[in-house]
């Protein structure tokens, strides 16, 4: 297992891997010298990453005519060809289960490897609970670097278990060191818009329990919280259109910020200067930079436009942190400094993408515009798919609303049905009772769409036999508001959300009663002001370490390699009408 802590596996293309045998307990035949030397060609293919050789080789054995330690070797290879194409599931029946008993003899420190190959499992099939509790038995065991490792991926781990189970779980857990642990992740949690409380609180919790493994290191992330509260920037400015044609988004941004601000103050905490400049009147933003760096400015929230964004991130030595509001040309390398934060739906294509693959879908179909919008962000989905190994069935493109009929029946096969029912009609020269059938090899639709277009499309998908299809979704799909009579046309479908739109919070009434018409119309935007609040003071801390996630109204933040802010949205399904939230685990219910 490599040194590095492992966010989202990168897939390669599935290889053909032999079908799990029937499992004879007691096998007695004796080892085939020919047999020792595939299976050693096998794990070397392995160790070289080249999996597709592994795999033919291993289809031409048969797992029931191996002796005892054959199988071993076999069900290991089987394992770790899984976990190189990130089948966390896969290499779990592998390694647990009916074929658990095959590891029992085995020495010790293979136990540990085999161990740490079902931690890394779990944490690819999206389990991170298990990942951690098996990794925290393990960890009295382990020396070195390994130790630090998997202290470091237990921190990592803890932190992708959402705070309700934690709480669940802090309720009943008798284990000491997964209590501390759990207890280490809740304060990490419920503490992280305020570094010195973040602080005081780790301390405190250092001092009750100070024979923890973590009391003794703490995660390095959490080691930096010192440095971060006593270099905290006193002065900030904020570059964004607040005039001009893009005034009423960056009004709407500032609302945010300026109520995330307010909260802060009256909560008691550390707040900076606020500078606002207008980037409507200058388009230079070099010049704007230069300007608020000369005037004492100790960290930048802004520039907005995704052009301005680019010059931004073109200048020489950014000598103060910036934190842009959109994203620049992908192909742009890390600039140091400089952060991006938006909204992008290619962010929550991949999502959705991650979250279904991790349930098992592995077929799906694509509904989405034929628009430059709609082919942009069901690329990037399909691109990402592909990549885990995953089958796009069909895709329906639609325009027009007349067309969107032909365009699912067409995706869907049904009209190869009729076709059949007309030439069987022909022929027999009489009428026939006939059903018609859709294709039956997808898993589930993605479908890209905003309120108005799903709403005709969700009944049409289920009136052409595809009411059984599990429906995901971005968050286009909802309009933000709780409408039971045209929502109930959307019954079922799930999709990811930002937590601003899916409950109240008290900032969220505080900028409903400040400004009532950012927060009818420009509601995300508000939240991207709320989160860019709170992101700027961690920037460094996040920049160094990927295990820094901050609760966010806009979803659970962290950073990437080049230094763009990653969301992860809530999960939400219309229920008779109403919106609620759902786990990632009940989307293939």
């Amino acid at each position: 297992m490599p040194p590095a802590v492992v966010q989202q596996p990168q897939v390669v293309a599935e290889p053909e891997v032999v079908v799990e045998p029937q499992v004879v307990v007691e096998p007695t035949f004796e080892s085939d010298p020919f047999i020792n030397q595939q299976i050693l060609a096998i794990e070397a293919f392995i160790a070289q990453h080249q999996i597709d050789e592994a795999g033919l080789i291993l289809n031409t054995l048969s797992f029931n005519q191996l002796s005892i330690d054959q199988q071993t070797r076999y069900v290991l290879a089987n394992a770790n060809i899984a976990l190189s194409v990130g089948d966390g599931q896969a290499a779990l029946t592998w390694l647990s289960g009916e074929y658990a008993y095959l590891f029992d003899g085995l020495p010790l420190q293979e136990q540990i490897a085999l161990n740490l190959k079902r931690a890394q499992a779990y944490e690819f099939s999206g389990r991170p609970l298990p990942a951690a509790r098996e990794r925290i038995f393990l960890a009295p065991v382990l020396e070195g670097e390994t130790a630090v490792f998997n202290q470091e991926q237990i921190w990592f781990d803890l932190q992708l278990v959402p705070q309700e189970q934690l709480l669940r779980l802090a309720d009943r857990e008798s284990s000491p060191d997964l209590n501390g642990w759990v207890q280490l992740a809740l304060i990490s949690m419920t503490e992280d818009d305020d570094l010195r409380r973040l602080l005081t609180a780790v301390e405190q919790w250092q001092l009750q329990n100070g024979g923890h493994p973590a009391a003794k290191l703490l995660p390095r992330s959490l080691q930096m919280l010192n440095e971060l509260a006593i270099s905290q920037p006193t002065h900030l400015g904020v570059l964004l259109p607040l005039s001009g044609p893009l005034e009423k988004a960056g009004n709407a941004i500032r609302n945010g910020l300026l109520a995330a601000w307010y909260q802060a103050r009256q909560s008691g905490k550390g707040t900076p200067e606020l500078t606002f400049y207008d980037t409507a009147t200058n388009e230079d933003i070099g010049a704007l930079y230069r300007q608020a760096s000369q005037a004492g400015v100790q960290a930048i929230i802004g520039p907005l436009s995704k052009a301005r964004v680019r010059r931004m991130a073109e200048i020489q030595d950014l000598s103060i942190p910036v934190l842009a509001l959109n994203y620049a040309d992908n192909r742009i390398e890390r600039v140091n400094n400089f952060y991006q934060f938006g909204l992008a739906p290619e962010d929550e294509a991949i999502q959705v993408a991650n979250d279904i693959w991790q349930q098992g879908v592995r077929r799906v179909m694509i509904v989405a515009p034929a628009s430059a919008w709609g082919e942009r962000v069901s690329d990037v989905f399909i691109r990402d798919w592909e990549l885990k190994g995953g089958v796009i069935a069909s895709k329906a493109l639609f325009q027009q609303p007349d067309q969107y009929l032909t365009n699912i029946k067409n995706a869907l096969n049904i009209q190869d049905s009729e076709q059949r029912y007309q030439l069987l009609r022909r022929k027999l020269d009489q009428d026939l009772v006939f059903e018609f059938r859709r294709r039956e090899d997808i898993d589930m639709v993605f479908m890209l769409a905003f309120p108005a277009q799903a709403r005709q499309l969700k009944p049409i998908l289920n009136y052409q036999r595809g009411v059984d299809l599990p429906v995901v979704a971005t968050s286009n799909i909802y309009s933000g508001m709780d409408d039971p009579d045209k929502n109930k046309d959307l019954e079922g479908v799930r999709f990811v959300e930002m937590p601003w739109r899916l409950s109240p919070s008290p900032i969220k009434k505080r900028v409903a009663e400040a400004f009532p018409d950012s927060i009818d119309n420009y509601a995300a935007l508000v939240a991207l002001g709320v989160d860019a609040y709170r992101l700027y003071p961690r920037l460094p801390q996040m920049s160094a370490f990927n295990d820094v996630r901050i609760q966010g109204v806009t979803g659970t933040m962290t950073m990437s390699d080049n230094g763009r802010i990653q969301r992860a949205l809530d999960w939400a399904e219309v229920h008779n009408g109403l919106v609620r939230r759902v786990s990632s685990s009940e989307l293939m219910e």
